[in-house]
């Protein structure tokens, strides 16, 4: 419901574009940007859609140089990607695209994006290292890509994580002061609150790939070799993640989610005491709590249990590319990424649409808002203790999270865990030499 769903595009564009327009960052300052417009095609709708248009208008009549932006909603994720694909091919492409990292390098399969490197380091139209500093180190590492030399293929608007969500009622009444912060805390939670008669349980379980990573970044895993040489899956801590809840599951005290929503629907049922998801699922939760059959509870959200010193974040969300196109165009670009995460904007972001910004001075514009949304307050407040990490950027990664989340269900219903992960990591990295540039 909250993270995106991940497509297999099969065959991956021959097409290679032209690098001409490539500009040393000594020239930027020599173009003239008056009358530059440049096309932006985003996935949001109603409300979203109303205020980013807001913010467009205003940066259009407000900027020095003279640039308009033009923002059209060209779809969801996958009808977006499918007209980049096409665009790619017959030369119809915008100017900005809203792309999940590993969308960005299938269009860099083609050579098709801008590296924002040279952009972020401009003395004159870049970002200071003070600026730099505000930013969340993990947002801005996301979206630098080893397959392609680390360029930096887009840049973040938003960001959310992967966070516990816990019915503080029910916890109490169980005797338990607070959420889990180890996951043998988070077995005997699930056991406590676990009754067959009264049709209640621990943990809906969720097969997303999203969660799985969650998990073994908690126990100081990853999904990648340390220098992005492809994927390290057979791991001790995927291998413990996935044994973990194949017993939880068999000893009664957690059920996968067999229906959309689903996890969200127990838990404003007061069914479940523990669910996982993204952050920017919070403002569905507390409509579905509000409506629930069993009435309101006060519940909240905390880092999923971890193993490491600190909690581990898997953070997630699509970032916006700027396609290669003229000289003009792609510095235009940049400079509205570049005003939209300013922290007055990115302040007015927040109150629509409930990610977190990409830069902690925001939160002195939002005093207001956190005092109001005090699960959001607790997941921001887990954003500044937490370490960021973020699940690989890898073309073809869409595949290999349908192949993580068929071996989790796999496993859970009853598969050896060795010889199932063994099978996973070959898998994955067949993909990754079949996908590479």
């Amino acid at each position: 419901m909250y993270r995106r769903a991940y497509r297999n595009f099969g065959v991956f564009l021959l097409l290679t574009m032209t690098s001409a327009f490539a500009l040393g960052a000594q020239a930027f300052d020599k173009l003239n940007l008056k009358g530059t417009a440049v096309t932006y095609w985003y996935q949001h709708t109603q409300g979203r859609e109303v205020a980013l248009k807001k913010m467009i208008d205003r940066f259009n009549t407000t900027n020095q140089w003279g640039i308009t932006v033009k923002g059209e909603y060209a779809g969801g994720y996958n009808d977006i990607a499918n007209k980049m694909t096409a665009g790619i091919a017959g030369g119809n492409t915008p100017d900005l695209v809203v792309a999940y990292q590993n969308d960005s390098a299938t269009y860099e399969m083609s050579d098709a994006l801008v590296d924002l490197n040279p952009y972020v380091s401009d003395p004159k139209f870049g970002v200071s290292k003070a600026e730099l500093a505000d930013y969340f180190p993990g947002f801005l590492a996301q979206d630098v890509n080893p397959q392609f030399g680390n360029k930096r293929l887009g840049w973040p608007p938003n960001r959310s994580i992967e966070i516990l969500y816990y019915n503080a009622d029910w916890l109490k009444a169980l005797g338990i002061a607070a959420p889990p912060k180890t996951w043998d805390e988070f077995y005997e939670d699930a056991k406590k609150a676990t009754d067959q008669a009264k049709g209640t349980y621990g943990y809906a379980i969720s097969l997303d790939a999203s969660s799985v990573f969650a998990l073994v970044i908690s126990r100081g895993g990853d999904f990648r070799t340390p220098g992005g040489s492809g994927y390290s899956l057979d791991t001790p801590q995927l291998r413990a993640s996935f044994a973990f809840f194949q017993k939880l599951l068999k000893d009664g005290y957690a059920k996968k989610i067999a229906e959309q929503y689903g996890d969200q629907t127990d838990f404003a049922n007061r069914k479940v005491l523990f669910t996982m998801g993204s952050t920017s699922g919070i403002p569905f939760y507390d409509s579905a709590v509000q409506k629930g059959a069993k009435g309101a509870f006060a519940w909240s959200v905390a880092p999923i249990p971890h193993t490491t010193a600190k909690p581990m974040l898997n953070i997630f969300g699509a970032s916006v590319s700027v396609v290669k196109s003229t000289p003009e165009k792609q510095l235009a670009s940049w400079l509205f990424l570049r005003w939209m995460s300013e922290p007055s904007q990115q302040a007015e972001w927040t109150r629509v649409s409930n990610y977190f910004p990409v830069r902690r001075s925001t939160a002195a514009q939002l005093g207001d808002y956190l005092a109001k949304n005090v699960q959001f307050a607790a997941a921001w407040k887990a954003l500044q203790t937490g370490d960021q990490k973020a699940e690989p950027s890898f073309a073809g990664y869409d595949q290999v999270r349908d192949a993580i989340s068929a071996a989790y269900n796999a496993v859970l219903d009853g598969a050896d865990v060795d010889s199932t992960i063994i099978a996973l990591n070959t898998k994955a990295n067949k993909i990754f030499q079949q996908t590479k540039p």
